[in-house]
């Protein structure tokens, strides 16, 4: 079981937006900080908290070196406040190819939820989004943009990119000062084939839909060419 003092402040804050590559950076995070050292924090949309995947009811951040999850920086900081100077980091997307990838693992999970072959069932078949039925669904718009409500993007420590996962990766170490560049242990991609062979309209669809993201971005880009 993993004990928490109650008094030590995070040395990072790593927002992990939704398919940029979280599960592998977090993966990343636990060789170079210990395991016990990183813990997985998420603040849904509706405001519940989890602790390592259980209810969190404490009024201040769990005490661990790192403190990385599905949280907006918005809802992290007016819950618990932030250690002034504590880093914060995040990884970004393509934004089609981040909806696309969102919309084929939550179907390969209702798959695997479902198990309709073995019961015989007919459910997804009946009742399935197609990926712009999804898209177009409020909730699921401008993600990035929301996660990083509140920060400006220039107040980021480090800004990664999901498709330069590899070659980022000694930039950020380097930025965090870390003794040696780590390695890839895995990289959870979900069917990048599928996912990158979107119809044109669908994308542009997409983009339009994902107008924010698409600017956000576009500006991490340039902020990455000034800075690194």
């Amino acid at each position: 079981m993993m004990i928490f003092s109650r008094h030590r402040q995070p040395e990072l804050i790593s927002i992990h937006i939704p398919k940029t590559a979280g599960t592998s950076f977090r993966n990343i995070l636990k060789s170079v900080y210990g395991d016990r050292e990183v813990v997985r924090f998420d603040i849904s949309m509706r405001g519940v908290v989890r602790l390592n995947e259980k209810p969190y009811a404490e009024k201040q951040l769990p005490s661990a070196k790192v403190i990385h999850g599905h949280f907006s920086y918005e809802a992290l900081k007016g819950r618990y406040g932030l250690p002034e100077g504590c880093p914060v980091i995040t990884w970004l997307r393509d934004p089609v190819q981040r909806v696309a990838s969102n919309y084929y693992y939550l179907e390969s999970r209702l798959v695997d939820i479902l198990q309709e072959e073995k019961h015989d069932l007919h459910i997804l078949e009946k009742m399935q989004r197609t990926l712009p039925e999804f898209a177009r669904a409020e909730i699921n718009r401008n993600r990035m943009a929301k996660f990083l409500n509140g920060i400006d993007l220039r107040d980021l420590t480090f800004i990664g990119i999901q498709e330069q996962f590899e070659t980022d990766l000694p930039l950020l170490a380097a930025k965090l000062k870390w003794p040696k560049v780590p390695e890839v242990l895995y990289h959870n991609v979900t069917s990048e084939k599928e996912v990158r062979q979107i119809p044109y309209d669908v994308a542009e669809e997409i983009r339009a839909l994902n107008a924010e993201d698409v600017k956000l971005f576009e500006e991490a880009m340039v902020l990455r060419n000034l800075s690194y």
